[in-house]
């Protein structure tokens, strides 16, 4: 089982006072997100493979550097698989992208355009896309909404990641989240382009919204594309893993149509890092 989504970081070096208080608010009572590291591996455990990473969004009040992500996934080699993270509204964004990969080596790129308020279809991101197509890093977009007040969410919505993959039709795209809560406009937009995914990451705690996400990604034939992740520390992974297994526990004897359950299996043990083009 492999786990495409999951964080580190530090609060107090990490975050503002605005992005502790906002978050907070949003789960309705005081919590330390700091993610120790025995921690992390413990909740890890049912998984092979797990990918992590931070975020860097001035906008809104988080930066991670690379370096702490690298010295986290250098703990275990074997099993973290240590993303970079990049806002490309810095004029040294590129540089960090080369260091990240090129010296740390970290292996794939989390961006949030809603966290660090760019629009993915801007002029400045061009030249991250094109870095990573040409050097095969796969980018894992957080997309949908946040807590944060200023986190502008016209440029989080799915639909405008499908202009960067028609540009850049080898580059490997993970919307994260499904989107949620525009789920079937993730939907239809992955259906599109061969190279776009999406994981389902942090939507199981909102059981009814799941399920017709999930029957919207049957319909559509899509199941076959979604990639498991948790979103550690905000959920744990055996509460995400029994929330997808269970997924169609909401509808009871209702007569309503059920998600396939080879599907669901087939979602909890898929290659998502083969699938990225991360292989060893």
């Amino acid at each position: 089982m492999q786990n495409i989504h999951a964080h580190t970081w530090n609060q107090e070096l990490h975050f503002t006072p605005s992005f502790i208080k906002e978050a907070e608010l949003s789960r309705g009572f005081a919590i330390d997100l700091t993610v120790d590291f025995d921690a992390f591996m413990r909740d890890c455990e049912p998984f092979d493979r797990v990918a992590v990473f931070g975020l860097k969004g001035r906008l809104t009040g988080i930066w991670v550097p690379d370096e702490y992500v690298a010295a986290f996934a250098a703990k275990a080699p074997r099993k973290l698989v240590g993303f970079a993270s990049c806002d490309p509204t810095r004029e040294d964004c590129l540089d960090e992208l080369h260091y990240a990969f090129e010296v740390l080596k970290l292996r794939g790129l989390k961006m949030g355009p809603v966290y660090a308020g760019f629009d993915p279809r801007e002029d400045c991101c061009q030249p991250v896309y094109t870095y990573c197509e040409k050097n095969g890093i796969p980018i894992l977009f957080h997309a949908g909404t946040t807590f944060n007040r200023a986190a502008p969410l016209a440029v989080t919505r799915p639909f405008v990641f499908d202009e960067v993959a028609i540009r850049y039709p080898d580059l490997k795209i993970v919307l994260a989240h499904l989107g949620h809560p525009w789920c079937d406009e993730c939907i239809v937009t992955i259906r599109k382009h061969a190279n776009m995914f999406a994981d389902i990451s942090a939507i199981y705690y909102r059981p009814w919204q799941f399920y017709n996400s999930m029957m919207i990604a049957q319909e559509y034939k899509v199941l076959y594309k979604l990639l498991f992740g948790t979103d550690y520390p905000f959920t744990a992974s055996p509460d995400s893993i029994n929330g997808v297994r269970n997924l169609n526990h909401v509808i009871g004897a209702s007569g309503l149509p059920r998600v396939s359950e080879t599907a669901v299996d087939e979602i909890l043990s898929r290659d998502a890092f083969g699938l990225l083009g991360i292989s060893t």
